[in-house]
C-alpha cells in the first residue's frame, strides 16, 4: 500500500506541529530526570561558572557530563530566562535534526524523496521520540550524535569505510560529542556497531571475510576514532576543578553501579523480572507506540525479502541488533537505551511500508481511535465538573480532526496506509491538547501568589528526587525546597516563620486556612480501582486535585486527604 508524495509531505507537517504543540507545558509526557537536570542547570547558572557543576542536592551533582547543562545555560541566557520552553527548544531542535537524517537515509536507500519524508514522519510519530525527544533530557542530543556517526558512514559509503584518517576523525568527533553528552560508556555501542559494520563490509562475495583488509585498513581508523572520542570526553576531567568528584560520582556511582546486579543472581535478573531480556525486547514495540504493529510487520517483511535488501537496510538492521545486545549486558535494562536505534528503525519501516498488510495499519488507526475517544470522554467530564470554559475551542477542533482521520481510514480501507502515521500523530496531539488545558489559567498560581512567594522559601511535596523543581516555573523567584509527599495534606512540621508551603487537597475540598492562591493539578499513579472510577465518570474525585500555597498557620494538621496522590 503506497503513500503519495503529497500525503507524505502533509504527514510530516502534522508530525512537526504535534511536537511543537505544548512544548512549554508542565504536563507533557516526560521523565523524572528532567527536573533533576533542570535543578543542576539552574544552580550552575546561578554560580556564574561553567564548571564545576552545582546542585542543591549534594548527592546529585555530577550525574551527567556538562554538555546538557551548558546547553541549558545558553538557551536560558544564563538562567535569566528560566522557562520550560527555553530549556526544551534545543531538545526539539536535536530531534528534528535526527528526523532529517532518517529522512535522507530513506531517500538514499529508496531513491524516492517521499519515502524519506515518510521516514522522518514515522520517527516523529514514535512514542519514544515524543516522550524523550522534547523534554530537557540527554536523549535528544545523544541520539543525534550517536546516529550521526552511522549516518556519516552510510551516506558516504564506500569511501567512509575505505578512509584511514578523514572519516575516522569525523566519526571520532561525533562520537566524542555523544560521550560528552551522556557517558564514556556510549563508546561501547558505538565501537561495537562500527566494528560490526566493518566486518560486514569486509565480506567477500563467497561469504568469507577479508581479515587482512579488516586488520590493515579498518583497525587503525577504528582505534583512532575511539581514542579521539575518549579524549573529547576527558576534557571534562581536565576542565573541572574537582576531577576526583567526577570519578567518584559519575564513573563509579552512575556508570559502574549499573553493572551491579540488583538480584542475587545475574542470570536470574537476565531471564526474569521487570528488567529481563524478554521485557527489554518488547521495548522495541513500546518505543514505537501506536506504530508497534507496523514495526512487527516490517520485521516479518524484511525477513521474507532479505535477499532484496540493500546495503543501507542490512547495515541498519545490524546496528539495531548490536545496540540491543550491548545493552543486554548491564543489569539495568531500559527501553531508553534503544532510542539511538529508533531513527534507523524509522528508515526500515518506511522502506517496507508498501509491503505491509492493511491489518498492521488498521491496528494503528484503531488504537488512535481509542486514545481520541478516551480524551473526548475525559474532556466532556472535565467540562461537566469545572465549567464550559475549562477547555478552549481549539481543543474540540483537534478532537474533531482526529476523529475525522480515524473515520476516513476505516471508511475507505485503501487509505489505511496513508492515515496510519497521521492517526498516531493526532492521538498524541489530542492528549497534549487536553493536558495543556491545565497550564492556563487554572493550572497556574495567580499574580498574588507569585508575588508572595518571590524571594521566600516555598516547601513543595515531591514523589521523585528533584520533582519540586517544577514549582520554580510556577513561582519564579521563590526558593524551592522539597519535602516528602506523604506529608502533602498538611505540609512539613518544621518550617520558618516566613516560609510558605504548598499543600495538596482533594479537588472538592475547601481552601485551607491561610491560603494565598491555588491551582488545579492532575494526579498520577492511579490504582486500577481509581481508573475504573474515572471511566465511570468520577473524574473530579480521582483525576484532579488542588495545590494551595499557604503560610505557616495552615501547615498545622488538617483533615486527612482521601483523594489520590499527586
Amino acid at each position: 500500500m503506497q503513500v503519495s508524495p503529497r500525503v507524505a509531505a502533509a504527514t510530516l507537517v502534522l508530525a512537526v506541529a504535534t511536537h511543537l504543540h505544548g512544548l512549554s507545558s508542565l504536563h507533557i509526557p516526560a521523565n523524572g530526570d528532567e527536573m533533576i537536570y533542570a535543578q543542576i542547570a539552574r544552580a550552575t547558572a546561578a554560580s556564574g561558572r561553567w564548571l564545576p557543576l552545582e546542585s542543591e542536592m549534594p548527592d546529585m551533582v555530577n550525574t551527567k557530563p556538562p554538555f546538557i547543562f551548558w546547553q541549558a545555560i545558553l538557551s536560558t541566557d544564563r538562567g535569566r530566562h528560566w522557562t520550560l520552553g527555553a530549556l526544551r527548544w534545543p531538545s526539539l531542535a536535536w530531534t528534528f535534526a535526527t528526523a532529517i537524517m532518517a529522512g535522507l537515509l530513506a531517500w538514499r536507500a529508496s531513491g524516492r524523496w517521499h519515502v524519506g519524508t515518510l521516514a522522518a514522519a514515522i520517527y516523529l510519530a514514535f512514542l519514544s521520540t515524543y516522550r524523550y525527544g522534547r523534554p530537557f533530557l540527554t536523549n535528544p542530543p545523544e541520539t543525534f550524535w550517536m546516529f550521526g556517526c552511522f549516518f556519516v558512514m552510510l551516506w558516504w559509503r564506500p569511501r567512509s569505510f575505505e578512509s584511514r584518517l578523514v572519516f575516522p576523525t569525523i566519526v571520532g568527533l561525533l562520537a566524542g560529542a555523544a560521550l560528552f553528552t551522556k557517558s564514556f560508556a556510549q563508546l561501547v555501542p558505538i565501537g561495537a556497531g562500527l566494528v560490526a559494520w566493518h566486518i560486514h563490509e569486509a565480506r567477500e562475495p563467497d561469504g568469507s571475510i577479508d581479515w587482512r583488509r579488516l586488520l590493515v585498513r579498518s583497525t587503525p581508523g577504528l582505534a583512532w576514532t575511539a581514542l579521539l572520542a575518549l579524549a573529547i570526553f576527558s576534557l571534562w576531567f581536565l576542565l573541572d576543578p574537582d576531577p576526583a568528584a567526577i570519578w567518584r560520582e559519575f564513573v563509579v556511582g552512575e556508570n559502574l553501579g549499573k553493572m551491579r546486579a540488583g538480584r542475587a543472581s545475574y542470570l536470574g535478573a537476565l531471564l526474569w523480572g521487570r528488567m529481563s531480556v524478554w521485557t527489554y525486547a518488547l521495548s522495541w514495540f513500546a518505543n514505537a507506540g501506536l506504530l508497534a504493529f507496523p514495526l512487527l510487520g516490517t520485521a516479518i517483511r524484511a525477513w521474507q525479502h532479505r535477499g532484496e535488501a540493500g546495503a543501507i537496510e542490512r547495515l541498519l538492521w545490524i546496528w539495531a541488533a548490536v545496540l540491543f545486545l550491548v545493552f543486554c549486558i548491564p543489569t539495568q535494562r531500559s527501553g531508553r537505551y534503544l532510542l539511538e536505534a529508533m531513527p534507523g528503525i524509522a528508515v526500515l519501516v518506511a522502506l517496507h511500508w508498501h509491503r505491509l498488510l492493511p491489518a498492521a495499519f488498521a491496528t494503528t488507526v484503531a488504537g488512535a481511535g481509542v486514545v481520541v475517544g478516551l480524551v473526548a470522554w475525559l474532556s466532556v467530564l472535565l467540562v461537566r465538573d469545572v465549567g464550559p470554559d475549562a477547555l478552549a475551542w481549539p481543543h474540540w477542533g483537534v478532537l474533531g480532526g482526529a476523529a475525522g482521520i480515524v473515520v476516513l481510514a476505516f471508511a475507505d480501507r485503501r487509505r489505511l496506509a496513508s492515515c496510519a502515521v497521521p492517526a498516531a500523530c493526532v492521538a498524541l496531539l489530542s492528549v497534549s491538547s487536553f493536558l495543556g488545558s491545565f497550564d492556563q489559567p487554572r493550572g497556574r498560581f495567580g499574580p498574588e501568589a507569585v508575588a508572595a512567594a518571590r524571594g521566600r522559601v516555598v516547601h513543595v511535596p515531591e514523589n521523585f528526587r528533584g520533582a519540586a523543581e517544577r514549582a520554580s516555573f510556577l513561582l519564579p523567584g521563590a526558593i524551592i525546597d522539597g519535602y516528602p509527599e506523604q506529608e502533602r495534606e498538611r505540609g512539613p512540621a518544621d518550617v520558618g516563620a516566613e516560609d510558605l508551603v504548598i499543600v495538596v487537597l482533594p479537588f472538592t475540598a475547601a481552601p485551607p486556612p491561610g491560603a494565598i492562591g491555588g491551582r488545579i493539578e492532575i494526579t498520577s499513579r492511579h490504582t486500577l480501582r481509581q481508573i475504573v472510577e474515572m471511566a465511570s465518570g468520577r473524574l473530579a474525585e480521582t483525576l484532579f486535585c488542588r495545590e494551595w500555597l499557604v503560610g505557616k498557620p495552615a501547615a498545622a494538621p488538617a483533615a486527612p486527604l482521601t483523594g489520590p496522590t499527586t
